[in-house]
């Protein structure tokens, strides 16, 4: 009997094909980064910010697309390629990039609080925003900080207008006098939480994330996905019939590709089919995210 060679499979899920069930399933649950041209094309201009030379406005970049589709694992990614440096030589650790999520409304004293824990720099809890401010600016000097980056940016509109103003003036604070540049990432609300003001909606360049379309980038992040899941019959997932049910489920965002095939995979291995098909998603147990709120849970 001929033995399969998975063919459909990269190197990684070739090896683990032979392994358990539940093996191969949290395998396919753990994930990885995937790379494509934007989000490359985001990571190449994070590295300019990144080599910037000190000047006196420094720019600065906004993140903005729908909700899980790449935002904060771009910025996970810049900030796993740029990992502290112990410096066990020098007096201090070098710490270039800083990455934070944004308070769920404008409270600056919550903002540098989160920075300082991220920095596992130890405070008064009842220091006031003007001497976490100081603390903050003082420990990016030390730390070399070059690149302070914010998640879930469109948070700042939750707040009064005093509120939003007191947190844009705070970020602006800290670019100007650390000379860092500032990258912020969010919805496509984010934008309200810059436009009131000209000198921050200037600076902060934006660069989208737009849903995925039928097309051939999207058939190759498919195509890339197939080739990491341990299944031991290939899917054909860029086959144009399936990647548009594809599509369609996942409304077109990237996190919710993952985890819908995710699922699928999960499903095709405890019943034994071993591959995606229409059919299997089908009868998944998946709600798109649009729906998601229009059905909740009854109790």
């Amino acid at each position: 009997m001929t033995k399969p060679n998975y063919s459909h499979l990269g190197k990684k899920a070739k090896e683990l094909i032979t392994s358990s069930d539940q093996e191969r399933i949290i395998a396919i649950q753990s994930g990885s980064w995937i790379s494509y041209p934007r989000a490359i094309e985001i990571l190449d201009k994070l590295e300019r910010l990144l080599n910037y030379p000190e000047v006196t406005r420094m720019p600065n970049m906004l993140i903005v697309g729908p909700s899980n589709n790449g935002k904060s694992s771009i910025l996970e990614q810049f900030q796993h390629r740029h990992l502290p440096d112990l410096n066990l030589d020098g007096d201090a650790a070098v710490v270039p990039v800083v990455m934070v999520e944004s308070p769920s409304h404008p409270d600056v004293s919550d903002f540098y609080g989160r920075i300082l824990d991220k920095l596992f720099i130890a405070y008064p809890p009842r220091a006031t925003p003007a001497e976490r401010c100081r603390q903050v600016k003082h420990i990016f000097e030390t730390l070399k900080v070059k690149v302070l980056l914010i998640d879930e940016i469109h948070h700042l509109i939750a707040g009064s207008l005093s509120k939003q103003r007191d947190f844009r003036n705070a970020i602006k604070s800290l670019g100007n006098e650390c000379k860092i540049s500032i990258v912020a990432a969010g919805i496509e609300e984010s934008y309200n939480a810059f436009n009131t003001d000209t000198q921050l909606s200037n600076r902060f360049v934006p660069e989208t994330l737009p849903r995925w379309r039928l097309d051939t980038t999207f058939g190759s992040i498919l195509m890339t996905l197939e080739q990491r899941m341990p299944l031991k019959l290939a899917s054909n997932l860029y086959d144009t019939a399936m990647a548009q049910k594809l599509l369609w489920l996942s409304e077109g965002t990237l996190g919710d590709t993952c985890d819908l095939l995710k699922l699928a995979a999960e499903h095709a291995i405890t019943n034994g089919d071993e591959r995606i098909t229409i059919k299997l998603l089908d009868n998944l147990p998946w709600i798109p995210p649009s729906m998601r709120k229009a059905n909740p849970v009854q109790m």
